[in-house]
Formats: C-alpha cells, structure tokens, sequence
C-alpha cells in the first residue's frame, strides 16, 4: 500500500509542485533500494536503521504535507548498536496509520531511542481515536514483530503497547545487546 499511494502522491505533485516530485522519486527509489538489500536475518546498526526510517517518514511527510510532524531523539551512545532489520518500520507506518488517517488535524509522532539497562529501548508514539483504532487493522504487523522477537530472544515481553488516557497510543521495542557492544572504551 505505502508504494501506492507514494506514487499516487507523486503523480500529484508533478502537476503542483515538479521539484517536490522529483524529491520524492528520489527519496522513494533510495527507500525502496534499501528495502530490497533488507534481510529479516540480517542486523544492523541503529544509525543504519534511522537513516531508513528517516527515508520513508521524508516520503510520508511529503504525502501528508504540514499534517505530520515527527520529532525524533536518538541517543549517541545507541548509535552503533545493533538491532534485527526492518523491525520498526511497521511500528513506525502504524503509528501514522492510526494516528493521521482518521484525522484532518495536525499530529506529532515521537520516536525516542535510548539505552536503558543494556537494553535499546525504541519507543514510538502518536495520538489515535479510540474508538476508530477498534475498527481498523487486523494486528498482524505487531504480531509478526512479538513472533519475530521471541523466536530470536525467547522473550515475549520485548514489544508492549499501551494507550494514555489522553488518547496517546505508545509502542515499546526492547533489543537486548550484548556486553562487548557497549564497550566504548
């Protein structure tokens, strides 16, 4: 769906607004490039992965225009840590997905990055409507994540989720990192 509806978005922008088009083309190749070099086996570093994820929130900001803000921290110290690939893209195209499309307001989405107890904690965030996210999405993206953690840790607990009672909708990814990977001595 994210392929078409960036070229539908492109298509649009070429009548509006060309040089924007030929940013997105350009940002849409690089994403889609990325995504065929992607194994599920394959580990990489955090700042790999954020310039990923960076790419594909550029091509969403483009399509949603001043409807989607994102604000991002990483911690420097979780920069060259590592962690399975392609596990936060769905986390985060879910968080837009039920936090921009039943809405014509503006939200912020938040993806914070840090390193609790040796552990990479990756938290996503964004506003949702109760009562639409109830009615929409089967789950599967989030499932296949808790599977995909647990056949590689054993642990279940790695992916929860939680909603605030200020309709705020937050994803926790924990990756377990080895000792040696935290030496930065």
């Amino acid at each position: 769906h994210f392929l078409f509806n960036s070229l539908n978005s492109v298509y649009a922008l070429t009548i509006v607004n060309p040089t924007e088009a030929g940013t997105m083309i350009t940002k849409l190749a690089a994403f889609l490039r990325g995504t065929l070099k992607r194994d599920d086996e394959v580990w990489v570093s955090v700042a790999d992965e954020m310039e990923y994820i960076q790419l594909y929130l550029d091509i969403e900001k483009v399509r949603f225009s001043h409807r989607l803000n994102v604000a991002v921290s990483i911690a420097e110290d979780t920069l060259s840590l590592c962690l399975p690939g392609t596990l936060l893209q769905p986390i985060v195209e879910n968080a837009i997905k039920f936090g921009l499309y039943n809405t014509s307001t503006a939200i912020t989405i938040t993806v914070d990055v840090k390193l609790e107890n040796n552990m990479l904690v990756i938290t996503v965030s964004n506003p949702y409507d109760p009562e639409m996210k109830a009615s929409k999405g089967t789950g599967f993206g989030l499932s296949a994540i808790r599977r995909r953690l647990y056949l590689l840790f054993a642990d279940s607990s790695l992916l929860q989720t939680e909603s605030k009672d200020n309709n705020l909708y937050i994803t926790t990814l924990k990756i377990p990192q080895k000792d040696d990977q935290n030496d930065t001595n």
